[in-house]
C-alpha cells in the first residue's frame, strides 16, 4: 500500500509535529485551493467532481483534531464547513448554502459608501482624548477581513498606546494623542507554503489591504487616521522590544485618534488619465 501523498512537502508524521502556526496556514490554503475555489464551479456543472475531492483538507482537519488543537476559532470552523461541503458533494448530496448573489446597493446605501471612500482623509493631529478599546477592536477586526492572498491569515498586530513605545517606530510626522496600530505578518505561514518564493508580492499586498480596511473603519467610527510605512531598523527594534518571534515582521503602522484638524481632501488626476487601456 502506497504512503499518503505529502502535503506541501510534509508527511503526516511531520504534520503531527510541525508548529501549529504552520499547520494552520496549510489548512487554510488547502481548504481554499482544493475545495473553495473548485466547489462553486462543481455546483453549477462547470467542473466534474473527483472521488478524492476535499480529501487533502479533510486529512489536515483530522491531524488538527488528533493533535488536540482547538476547533472553535472562526477560521477553523470555516475549514470544517468546507470539508463537510466537499464530503456531501463527493457522496452525491445536494448543497443549499443559503447564500445570495450580490445586488447593487440602494441609492441611500451608496451615499454611505461614497462618504466612506471619498470622505476619508489622512489625519495627523489628534485631540487628547482616549480611544476606547471597543473601537480599536472593531478597527482591528476590519483589518483581518481585508482581502488576503490564498486566505493564509498571517496578519498580526501590535497596539501601542505608550509614547515611549511610539519612539520605536521612526516616523516623518510628530505622533501624539493617538493609538498606533502596527500591522505585522507571521512569515512562518508564508514560508511553509513557499509563498515568499512563488508570490513574494503578496506579503506587501496583504499588509496594505489590512491597513486600508483599518483606515476605512476608523473613518466610519468618526476617528482620524494616517497610514505610514517603516523600514528594517524599525522592524528590528519592535522585534527586540516585544520579544517577537524572528519570523514575525512589521510592515506598516496606522495612527488613529480623535481628529484635531480638518484638512482639505487631497485630489487625484482625472479618471481618463489613469486608464491606460479600455
Amino acid at each position: 500500500m502506497s504512503e499518503p501523498a505529502k502535503i506541501h512537502g510534509f508527511t503526516e508524521e511531520e504534520l503531527m509535529e510541525v508548529d501549529p502556526v504552520v499547520l494552520r496556514a496549510i489548512l487554510h490554503e488547502r481548504t481554499h485551493h482544493t475545495i473553495e475555489v473548485m466547489m462553486y464551479r462543481i455546483m453549477v456543472g462547470k467542473l466534474g467532481i473527483s472521488k478524492s475531492f476535499g480529501d487533502t483538507a479533510e486529512r489536515l482537519i483530522d491531524i488538527w483534531k488528533a493533535r488536540g488543537l482547538p476547533t472553535d476559532a472562526p477560521d477553523i470552523q470555516w475549514c470544517l464547513n468546507y470539508v463537510g461541503f466537499a464530503r456531501m458533494l463527493r457522496t452525491g448530496g445536494e448543497l443549499d448554502l443559503g447564500t445570495e448573489l450580490p445586488e447593487p446597493f440602494t441609492e441611500d446605501e451608496m451615499k454611505t459608501v461614497d462618504k466612506l471612500i471619498y470622505g476619508r482623509r489622512s489625519i495627523r493631529q489628534f485631540r487628547d482624548e482616549p480611544v476606547p478599546d471597543e473601537m480599536i477592536d472593531k478597527i482591528l477586526h476590519a483589518g483581518l477581513y481585508a482581502p488576503h492572498g490564498c486566505n493564509v491569515g498571517c496578519t498580526r498586530y501590535l497596539i501601542l498606546r505608550d509614547p515611549v513605545e511610539w519612539k520605536l517606530v521612526r516616523s516623518d510626522i510628530p505622533i501624539e494623542n493617538c493609538v498606533m496600530i502596527v500591522v505585522l505578518q507571521d512569515m512562518r505561514m508564508y514560508k511553509a507554503l513557499k509563498f515568499d518564493e512563488y508570490v513574494p508580492q503578496n506579503l506587501y499586498y496583504d499588509a496594505a489591504a489590512a491597513a486600508d480596511h483599518i483606515c476605512l473603519m476608523a473613518h466610519a467610527l468618526g476617528l482620524g487616521g494616517c497610514w505610514l510605512t517603516h523600514g528594517e531598523e524599525t522592524q528590528r527594534r519592535l522585534r527586540e522590544h516585544f520579544g517577537l518571534h524572528e519570523e514575525i515582521v512589521s510592515r506598516n503602522h496606522i495612527i488613529v485618534g480623535w481628529s484635531d484638524e480638518a484638512p482639505i481632501k487631497s485630489q487625484r488626476m482625472k479618471l481618463e488619465e489613469a486608464i491606460l487601456n479600455r
